[in-house]
């Protein structure tokens, strides 16, 4: 048994540089794969959220409305993640999947302003205890008194916010079936033993 330990001891005293090297180039090939494997999750994310988000805005278009509870972008992996892409996109493909997640986040955040306004606590609305009435002099004109558009129903307060969304949400381009995704589409199936 000694004599096992002794053979063993001798022979990484002799191979000590041959050791060193393999332990080394086994410590950056997993730097190198981990860094892959991040690299191809970040794109199939990204993709998850491209098409996730296309069939909330193909809802939006049939329905003419968005729910509450609806995001299109419950996470966003581009943002956080655009820097691995720099090298495997071209800048005009970034600047279309930047421009569509751009329009996204800002149609979720028209998204949670309505849903805040509708969840306010109502508010009591004050009212007068006196009746006086304006007094009309002989020379005024009774129609002057009153613009025609008094007696209109008051608009939803929200219709600025609505008007926004539906133009928005009409300005992003679906582009899950582009060149540019099945680029990304690519980096996110390659291989787990690829490192280039």
């Amino acid at each position: 048994m000694v004599e096992i330990f002794k053979y063993i001891q001798s022979f990484l005293n002799i191979n000590i540089g041959v050791i060193t090297f393999s332990v080394g180039f086994f410590a950056i090939y997993l730097y190198a794969k981990q860094k892959k494997d991040y690299k191809r999750e970040a794109a199939y994310l990204i993709l998850q959220e491209i098409r996730y988000a296309e069939k909330q805005i193909r809802k939006y278009k049939e329905f003419n409305q968005y729910k509450l509870w609806d995001r299109l972008l419950p996470t966003n992996s581009w943002n956080k993640n655009i820097n691995l892409f720099v090298k495997d996109l071209k800048e005009t493909d970034i600047d279309l999947i930047s421009d569509f997640y751009a329009k996204s986040a800002y149609v979720d955040i028209m998204i949670r302003k309505i849903s805040d306004w509708k969840t306010q606590p109502l508010k009591p609305i004050p009212i007068q205890t006196s009746l006086q009435q304006p007094s009309i002099t002989a020379q005024q004109d009774v129609n002057s008194q009153v613009p025609n558009n008094q007696f209109l129903l008051p608009l939803d307060p929200m219709q600025k916010t609505q008007d926004i969304l539906k133009e928005v949400s009409s300005n992003i381009e679906n582009i899950y079936n582009t060149p540019v995704v099945e680029r990304l589409r690519r980096i996110s199936e390659k291989e787990w033993y690829s490192l280039i």
